[in-house]
This record gives structure tokens, C-alpha cells and sequence, in this order.
């Protein structure tokens, strides 16, 4: 097991539309413990709070297939609308 005290939240500008700004949380995760897990760059992860703790674990399959094809339908869709 890896523990590591320095993982850090950070609040970043996700957009801003009119005056409103939405801001974005983004967590910092050690190289070694992403490495350990098998994470790649662009991975989807899911995440659930459980008793005041945060839980992140990789995409289920499933899910992400749908996702994927979902997006790929979409482009799809995209590309027609554009060439028409």
C-alpha cells in the first residue's frame, strides 16, 4: 500500500458565462500510486463519497463502451450535419 501525506485539491476556472464562474476540483495524485493502480493519461474514472471518503476507481467497462459509442454516434452525427 502507498500513503502518501501530500495529495493536494485545488479549485480551478473550469468557464465563466456572463458573471458567473464555475470553478473545477482537481486532485494531484503521486506518480508511483497512478503507476500502482495501472491509470493511464485520459483514463476515465468514477468516483463516489462513502462515509466522508472520497473513492476513485477506474471506469467499468461496460459503461465506457457505452460512453465510447455514445460519442462515436454523436460525431458521426456531427460530421453529417457539417457536410450537408
Amino acid at each position: 500500500m502507498f500513503r502518501c501525506l501530500s495529495v493536494r485539491l485545488q479549485k480551478q476556472l473550469s468557464r465563466k458565462y456572463g458573471n458567473k464562474e464555475y470553478p473545477k476540483w482537481v486532485i494531484t495524485i503521486p506518480p508511483k500510486q497512478v503507476e500502482a493502480l495501472g491509470w493511464n493519461e485520459g483514463e476515465f474514472l468514477e468516483s463516489e463519497v462513502n462515509s466522508l471518503e472520497l473513492v476513485i476507481r477506474r471506469e467499468d467497462i461496460q459503461k465506457a463502451q457505452k460512453r465510447k459509442e455514445a460519442a462515436d454516434k454523436a460525431w458521426k452525427t456531427r460530421k453529417q450535419k457539417v457536410t450537408k
